[in-house]
C-alpha cells in the first residue's frame, strides 16, 4: 500500500548453521485475556482504528465497515455512525448467519468491531456495548481533520441528532474534552474498567494513549489494569526510526512492570505489510490498517458521483473491499507466520545501521 518505513529493519530467517528443521507456521489468531480470565478471541492482527464515516452517507459507511469486516479486520464504529435511526442498527451489527434458530442468540456471532468509548461519550449508546470485540477507552483527545480538538457540526448531527432548527453548539465545532469527566484518579479509572467489563461481559477493555510524554502515559493507563493498550502514533511527525523506539520502548515498560503478556495494538499511519510483520516481531500485538482503508472511502465518494442508484454502489462494496485490501493482508499473515514471538528482538530482526540497532534491539548484520 505505501513505501516500507522501516527499511532498515529486516526479517530474519532462521539459522542455516544449526540443524536442520523445517520452519513452523505460526497462527494469526490469538486470545486477549481478561484480567477476569474471559478470553476475547482475534483472528487477525490488523484493525481499522479511526474510520471517518461521517464523510459517507450511512448506508454506504455501513456496507464498508461490514465488508472490512468479514476480512476478520476489527472495525471501529458505534451504531450511530452506520445508521440513519436509532431502531435499525448497520449491517457491523447484525449477527453473522450460521445456520441455527433465529432465538439461538447464545450461539450467535458477530463481525469483529471495537467501540469507541471516548471522553465525552458523544454519540454513544449503551448498545454499543453488545457483542464488541473491544471497548477502546480513550483517555487523550484526537485532533480532527481540520487540526482542532474538537467535532465538527456535522460530526456532532450524526452523533447526537439534534433538532435542524436547534443544532449542538449553535451549529459550531465543539470541543473536545482533555480526559473523562469521571475519571480523576488512578482508583477511578481502575473501577470504571470494571464497570466496563460488567457492561460489556464479552468485550476486552482497552485503553489509548498518545506517544508523547510516553511513561508518564504508561504509568496512568496501566495504573488503570486495563486488557490492552492502543499506542497512537499516528501523528505526521513521527518518523518510521521514532515508531519502532517508541514501540520497543513500550514493550520493555511492560516488561519492567510485569505486564509483558499485555496486549499492545499500535496506530502508526501510513504502513506497509512488511513493516507491519516488523512492528509484530517488535513487540506490537496488532496493527492499525487505516492508510489501507483511506483510499476506499475516494474510491466509494467518485462512484457516488457518478453511479445510477446508491444500489450499484452497495452492489460493488465487497468485491472492491476485497480486491483492494485482500493481497496486502495475506501477506502480512505470510509473514507473521515466520515470526517466533518468544524469541528476543535480535533473533527476530537484524539492520545494518546502528541507530536502528541501538533504537530497537535489533542485531548488527555488518
Amino acid at each position: 500500500m505505501s513505501a516500507d518505513r522501516f527499511a532498515g529493519l529486516h526479517l530474519l530467517p532462521p539459522k542455516s548453521n544449526e540443524v536442520w528443521t523445517t520452519s513452523r507456521l505460526s497462527s494469526s489468531r490469538t486470545n486477549i485475556r481478561r484480567v477476569d480470565d474471559v478470553a476475547v478471541d482475534i483472528t487477525r492482527p490488523l484493525f481499522w482504528y479511526e474510520p471517518p464515516w461521517i464523510d459517507l452517507p450511512p448506508i454506504i459507511a455501513s456496507r464498508l465497515a461490514a465488508s472490512v469486516a468479514n476480512l476478520e479486520i476489527v472495525v471501529s464504529a458505534l451504531r450511530r455512525d452506520l445508521s440513519e435511526t436509532d431502531g435499525e442498527p448497520g449491517e457491523l451489527f447484525w449477527p453473522i448467519e450460521n445456520g441455527e434458530e433465529p432465538d439461538s442468540t447464545d450461539r450467535q456471532s458477530f463481525l469483529p468491531r471495537i467501540a469507541p468509548y471516548r471522553a465525552e461519550r458523544y454519540g454513544f449508546t449503551t448498545d454499543d456495548f453488545d457483542h464488541a470485540k473491544l471497548i477502546d477507552v480513550r483517555l487523550a483527545p484526537a485532533r480532527d481533520p481540520s487540526g482542532r480538538f474538537a467535532y465538527s457540526p456535522r460530526q456532532m448531527q450524526r452523533w447526537e441528532r439534534s433538532e435542524s432548527d436547534s443544532p449542538i453548539s449553535g451549529g459550531g465545532y465543539v470541543a473536545a474534552s482533555t480526559f473523562p469527566a469521571d475519571i480523576i484518579t488512578a482508583e477511578q479509572a481502575k473501577n470504571k474498567l470494571q464497570q466496563l467489563r460488567r457492561l460489556a461481559p464479552t468485550s476486552a477493555v482497552f485503553v489509548s494513549v498518545n506517544a508523547y510524554r510516553l511513561e508518564e502515559q504508561l504509568a496512568a493507563a496501566t495504573a488503570a489494569v486495563p486488557d490492552g493498550l492502543f499506542l497512537r502514533c499516528d501523528h505526521p511527525e513521527f518518523e518510521g526510526l521514532q515508531i519502532a523506539a517508541i514501540v520497543a520502548s513500550t514493550r520493555k515498560f511492560l516488561r519492567r512492570n510485569n505486564l509483558s503478556e499485555l496486549p499492545l495494538w499500535v496506530v502508526p499511519g501510513e504502513i506497509s505489510a512488511d513493516d507491519i510483520a516488523k512492528l509484530i516481531a517488535l513487540g506490537a500485538s496488532a496493527v492499525a490498517i487505516d492508510s489501507w482503508c483511506a483510499p476506499l472511502l475516494d474510491v466509494l465518494q467518485e462512484e457516488l458521483q457518478h453511479a445510477h442508484s446508491i444500489d450499484q454502489v452497495l452492489r460493488e462494496i465487497p468485491s472492491l473491499v476485497s480486491e483492494h485490501l485482500w493481497n496486502d493482508i495475506d501477506r502480512v499473515v505470510g509473514l507473521c507466520s515466520s515470526i517466533e514471538l518468544e524469541k528476543p528482538t535480535n533473533e527476530k530482526l537484524g539492520t545494518f545501521h546502528q541507530k536502528w540497532a541501538k533504537a530497537c534491539s535489533a542485531a548488527m548484520l555488518a
